[in-house]
């Protein structure tokens, strides 16, 4: 009976740690995509810079893949804001998850706790097979 108490002691503990670990990606990717929101959110701001000091009639050229198309100022910067309010949008939004995933691992980081209070058995299986160190 006291093994298999451990054995799905084991196996609450994997599913957790596994849990944590998906989790915990999750919340580095997003992290990921804010930066990168960040820093078109830049780079934007950096080239409508520079295209405000231009005459309205000098002909720009923006990049279309291999080629570039010539474009009114005007056009390049309405499409710059449209970039900057996309990532805007964008980055509250996976703040949002952001938030909602750190409960999550805060959840999940209890739970593992209280599984290894409520079974020392785990705590000595885990530390012989190399879980814990």
């Amino acid at each position: 009976m006291a093994a298999s108490e451990e054995s799905d002691a084991m196996k609450q503990f994997k599913e957790l740690q596994s849990k944590y670990i998906e989790t915990t990606q999750r919340n580095k990717r997003l992290k990921d995509s804010v930066l990168k929101n960040k820093q078109d959110i830049h780079r934007a701001a950096l080239t409508g810079t520079e295209l405000s000091n231009l005459p309205e009639d000098i002909p720009c050229y923006e990049p279309v893949g291999r080629s570039f198309v010539r474009e009114p100022v005007a056009t390049i910067m309405s499409k710059l804001q449209d970039i900057v309010k996309t990532a805007g949008e964008e980055i509250e939004k996976a703040e949002g998850q952001s938030v909602h995933l750190q409960k999550v691992l805060n959840e999940t980081e209890t739970n593992i706790r209280e599984l290894l209070a409520a079974n020392p058995g785990l705590q000595e299986e885990l530390l012989k097979n190399g879980y814990v160190q």
